[in-house]
């Protein structure tokens, strides 16, 4: 395997800071899953949705994770049952454990394995699922969702959430570049890594005040709405961004936007909003470019299905030259000016 170094630093020493995006990969341990469990804007879309939804009705959870958070919920609101899928068998049993502590072992039923392997005795009215990723699409909702809408689903169920965006914006990091990956971050770099068989250039969320380097207007660069016999969703959107000031592009912002209900409700922004479950991706460009006020760019992102048939491999250009080549496993290490920096020789010191 090859060898790998990398820049790091801790949180509170940096304004800015890196980590790998995760929830593409299952690189969860405890302190992720407390942080699910928080009670965030996030948790109270769900929470909102699931008990306007579910009384009466048989519902699927897709996804249900370490507590089984919204299969109890569902239960709690008077579901007719539950049937919470978890395709992680550890954490399928620690979900058992929970249903168990809680007293709802009659009302809920976890099954482990992937959603696509699993029949259920009857078709369900509501589907709740929390694969939501930091690029919305990234933990593969889309073939997922559809499958689970053919066979698990009636065609009038009720699906939460309803939609799912990713939206984008240009940012100017000329200041930061010196730019690290947070050292609390990188057992879980360790295990992405290892999932895919060696390192290669990863996704990368961006913490800090992130407010304080947007450069352009924002737009939706993925929009997706859920719904049994839904037509295909399309593969490429391209979007127009209005720069608001000279500056420098270094790269580009991405963050999830999530209504959790059709009718109204909450609709989650993870970067504005209060949560800790998603967080915004940043796309670093091959070469900064100068921009000034009133100019427009233009954005395009194609999603393609990966060798594994379920996570998405993405391609964003700017102006139409290709900015970022993001597969969700190999590919490849040090490509970029922004990686190489990232990921010094094996030679040279970390942090």
């Amino acid at each position: 395997m090859t060898s790998w170094t990398v820049r790091s630093v801790a949180s509170a020493d940096a304004r800015f800071v890196l980590f790998p995006s995760m929830g593409e990969y299952r690189a969860y341990d405890d302190h992720v899953y407390d942080a699910f469990d928080a009670a965030d804007d996030r948790h109270r879309a769900y929470r909102d949705a699931v008990r306007a939804a579910a009384h009466g009705k048989v519902v699927v959870d897709v996804g249900t994770g370490r507590d089984a958070l919204w299969a109890l919920e569902a239960a709690r609101a008077g579901a007719r049952h539950v049937y919470a899928i978890e395709a992680d068998a550890r954490t399928a049993e620690r979900a058992d454990e929970a249903v168990a502590s809680a007293g709802l072992g009659d009302r809920v039923t976890v099954l482990p394995g992937h959603s696509t392997e699993q029949t259920l005795p009857v078709r369900a009215e509501v589907c709740v699922s929390d694969i939501v990723g930091n690029i919305a699409t990234a933990e593969g909702a889309i073939p997922i969702l559809a499958d689970a809408g053919r066979r698990l689903c009636t065609p009038d169920c009720v699906w939460i959430p309803y939609r799912m965006q990713t939206w984008a914006a240009a940012v100017d990091l000329s200041a930061s570049d010196d730019l690290a990956l947070a050292g609390e971050s990188l057992p879980y770099l360790r295990a992405i890594f290892d999932s895919a068989g060696g390192p290669f250039d990863p996704r990368l969320c961006l913490a800090g005040p992130v407010d304080d380097v947007l450069i352009s207007s924002c737009a939706p660069i993925e929009s997706v709405t859920f719904s049994s016999g839904a037509p295909p969703q399309c593969d490429r959107e391209e979007i127009s961004l209005r720069i608001a000031a000279e500056a420098t592009i270094t790269g580009v912002l991405l963050w999830a936007r999530v209504a959790a209900s059709r009718r109204g409700g909450r609709e989650v922004d993870c970067l504005t909003g209060d949560t800790r479950a998603w967080a915004p991706v940043y796309v670093p460009l091959p070469s900064p470019r100068p921009v000034v006020r009133g100019e427009h760019i233009t954005l395009a992102l194609d999603r393609t299905t990966s060798d594994d048939g379920v996570h998405p491999d993405y391609d964003l250009t700017l102006d139409g030259d290709r900015a970022w080549h993001a597969p969700h496993h190999g590919g490849a290490f040090r490509a970029t000016p922004f990686y190489r920096r990232l990921f010094p020789p094996a030679e040279a010191p970390n942090g």
